[in-house]
């Protein structure tokens, strides 16, 4: 496959593993900055139905995450083990992700706002929030505004970003160090294991079978000092597997 075809795979690849809880971040951060946006409109541009323009403004700012998201999500899921060009990834995408938010957003809102606000809003409403808010074009509007956008989603979508990451590092040192304390205590067990064997493996077995045959013989006898001479050996073999322990 060609690095285009690889590249495009990648980026549907990684679209496609969005988690519910990413988009869930994304939107509610556009809807908490839509309701921040609300006090000022209504301080400095007094409308009889302020929710017309404040739709106008969530609108845009949803549309801004979503692109944003999809900007991110090539880079995040990168997976590659050099944290160097991973952060290098991020902060391009970061700066992708906040140009194509401002641009596709002051190109498509003056469409999506005639199709979306008069389902949410009565006719009278739309046509404050047009005056309110003209929709305007980017050959019209200043650049110093689309560059303000630019700005104010890098900043946002920024932080987000290094929230995230650093959230995710902290996750994977975490997991790694599981990783090397369940291998600590498994070559520590094996070893304690091999140093058990080793000390059992010392006792000869002959003996341990003469002992025993002894025992036996002299319980058969009803000899008092029997049952002295299995604690002997029980002891024995007690300090043997003591020591096997302790090595």
């Amino acid at each position: 496959m060609s690095s285009v075809s690889l590249a495009v795979a990648h980026l549907l690849r990684s679209w496609r593993s969005l988690r519910g809880r990413e988009l869930v971040c994304a939107l509610l951060v556009a809807l908490y900055l839509g309701t921040e946006s609300l006090g000022p409109m209504m301080d400095f541009a007094p409308v009889a139905q302020p929710w017309a323009p404040l739709t106008r403004i969530t609108v845009r700012l949803l549309l801004q995450a979503l692109v944003f998201l999809l900007c991110w999500l090539p880079a995040d899921r990168s997976g590659s083990a050099d944290l160097a060009a991973r952060t290098r990834r991020l902060i391009l995408a970061v700066g992708v992700g906040a140009g194509a938010a401002a641009i596709l957003s002051n190109l498509l809102i003056p469409l999506l706002i005639p199709l979306v606000l008069p389902w949410l809003l009565d006719p009278a409403a739309l046509l404050s929030a047009c005056a309110v808010c003209p929709a305007q074009d980017l050959v019209h509007k200043s650049w110093v505004n689309v560059l303000g956008e630019v700005l104010y989603v890098g900043l946002v979508g920024g932080l987000l970003v290094a929230l995230a990451e650093m959230r995710a590092r902290r996750r994977d040192k975490d997991l790694a160090l599981q990783r090397l304390l369940g291998e600590q205590s498994r070559y520590a067990e094996e070893a304690m294991a091999a140093r058990l064997s080793a000390k059992i493996a010392q006792v000869d077995p002959q003996q341990l079978f003469d002992s025993l045959l002894v025992i036996e013989q002299a319980y058969a006898r009803g000899e008092p000092q029997a049952p002295a001479q299995l604690d002997q050996l029980i002891a024995r073999l007690r300090s043997a597997m003591s020591a096997g322990r302790q090595a």
